[in-house]
């Protein structure tokens, strides 16, 4: 840790707290919360969803399985936070500094009554959390009792992750996630006997995750090449703005100034549909993101008024990348996983695109062509786009610069609400894939199945946030929205016209 870095080591401030300093990835995350505070809301509070299946015997009491399998999962809540105690920690201002640190309490009395909550409502937990959920300040697991849909002999839970997203990105609550089925399943095989190691021990505040520039080892000071790029990107902005090129916008409802409720639309393919579009994204030497990245590019572009003559716009966007490949050991894995290493694309992702003009009548099959080669076309530059970034050897050591660099400051003072700020005139829709999710999330711990995995950060803005994943050989694409600007019909039309155009740009049948 050179000297520089010592703001950002946890320390022990004598008053029952370990504490450090926010970096510009985690500042960014507690800016827009605390600049939307004013909405009520908070801003990318992240949300995670599991299915968890416990196989239960044919002569069992399932009443006692039951009040097995929630001991086996408070007890996993408490043995994670051993392994994982960023998940107590929050974010606070210091009012003497007037800088955000990360807080994290010695003691645990009160913690698992406050974070870990058994629930029945009758809903499942994908329609608990689209219906306003709470946003706890701290890190909060919600188990949803829910009756088996396919009447198979199990105890069935559906757990709802609820968590600033300073505290933790959309990877690591998948990390998170694994680890604790893992934990769970230990409880649930031992039953009374499994106890959780003490929260007490010292060794617990030796496992509380740094930052991202620790993680990766960045160095304190950008190097004469870092800042020579980032005077390269303030100049594209401004050569950016001289062009004043149209934008593909997204349209909304206009009138509302204050976000409404979060909700999520999700459309997943069978097994069988995501094999033969896993395939057709390989014959055109590419993959499944960047093939419904091109496609919300060009759904965009469908969305836009027509006028007499065709005209060019654009597509403009970013690149989220995680970057636990970047860290070094043990932060680059399962172990931190309560952290915030991703970050965004250095340049624009632009991408430009013909809105035809209201006479421009083609045959049905020369139009199918032309969609076709401009669907590929749009691969092709996403997919350099997506290497170019990927194989970037610098690109992680800029990252905190460019988090900054994109950031509103944050309020300094505790009890002053800014005004909320008003929706983009210009929204877009963003993209972020998880991949295959089998590579972070197993599909089983011994007597448990794990079903439904997926996440997704609370949308307070009037664009959208795509979401992909593929978990047990089915691919899902999911939209977070705000319902202030958007209605459910519309946004899973945006996400059937993805799909529909991805079938028909790769030459697929359309199975829907």
């Amino acid at each position: 840790m050179t000297t520089n870095y010592i703001r950002f080591q946890w320390r022990d401030t004598g008053y029952g707290e370990w504490v450090r300093e926010l970096d510009e990835a985690e500042l960014s995350y507690t800016s827009l919360q605390r600049n939307w505070r004013g909405s009520g809301r908070s801003f990318f509070h992240m949300t995670g969803h599991l299915t968890l299946e416990f196989v239960v015997d044919n002569y069992a009491d399932l009443s006692a399985i039951e009040k097995r399998v929630d001991s086996a999962l408070a007890k996993a809540w408490l043995t994670l936070r051993y392994h994982h105690p960023t998940i107590a920690s929050q974010t606070k201002l210091d009012p003497i500094t007037g800088k955000y640190m990360k807080a994290y309490p010695q003691h645990s009395v009160g913690w698992l009554e406050k974070t870990f909550v058994v629930l029945s409502t009758g809903h499942t937990g994908a329609e608990w959390a689209n219906h306003d959920p709470p946003a706890p300040v701290l890190p909060t697991l919600y188990a949803m009792a829910v009756p088996s849909i396919e009447n198979k002999r199990v105890v069935r839970r559906d757990l709802i992750f609820r968590s600033p997203h300073d505290i933790i990105d959309g990877i690591g609550t998948l990390l998170l996630f694994d680890n604790y089925v893992r934990h769970t399943a230990e409880a649930f095989a031992q039953g009374d006997s499994y106890e959780p190691p003490s929260l007490d021990d010292p060794q617990v505040f030796q496992n509380l995750s740094p930052p991202f520039r620790v993680a990766a080892a960045i160095p304190p000071e950008p190097s004469e090449a870092a800042l020579h790029r980032l005077a390269g990107l303030d100049i594209a902005d401004v050569e950016d703005k001289a062009r004043n090129a149209e934008v593909a916008t997204l349209p909304y409802k206009m009138g509302a100034l204050v976000p409404g409720i979060h909700r999520r639309v999700e459309i997943t393919l069978s097994p069988e549909e995501t094999a033969r579009l896993t395939g057709a994204c390989k014959e055109v030497g590419s993959t499944v993101t960047h093939v419904f990245h091109a496609a919300i590019a060009l759904v965009l572009r469908n969305l836009q008024p027509m006028h007499e003559k065709p005209r060019l716009v654009e597509y403009v966007g970013y690149l989220l990348r995680n970057e636990r490949g970047s860290c070094v050991p043990p932060f680059n894995g399962h172990e931190h996983a309560a952290a915030v290493y991703h970050s965004t694309s250095s340049e624009k992702l632009i991408v430009n695109m013909t809105v035809p003009g209201r006479n421009d009548n083609l045959p049905e099959e020369t139009r199918l062509e032309v969609e076709k080669r401009e669907f590929l076309d749009i691969v092709h530059q996403m997919r350099e786009f997506y290497q170019k970034v990927r194989d970037d050897p610098e690109h992680y050591r800029l990252a905190p610069l460019l988090w900054a660099r994109r950031s509103i400051p944050p309020p300094l003072d505790e009890h002053l609400i800014p005004p909320i700020p008003p929706p983009s005139d210009s929204p877009s829709a963003s993209i972020s894939s998880m991949g295959r999710i089998d590579n972070i999330i197993r599909r089983g711990h011994g007597d448990i199945e794990v079903y439904n995995p997926w996440v997704t950060g609370e949308e307070l803005r009037n664009g959208l946030g795509l979401f992909l994943g593929t978990f047990r050989g089915s691919l899902s694409l999911s939209a977070a929205y705000n319902d202030a600007w958007h209605d459910k019909d519309e946004v899973l039309q945006f996400v059937e016209s993805c799909i529909r155009l991805v079938n028909t740009g790769l030459g697929l049948e359309q199975s829907r």
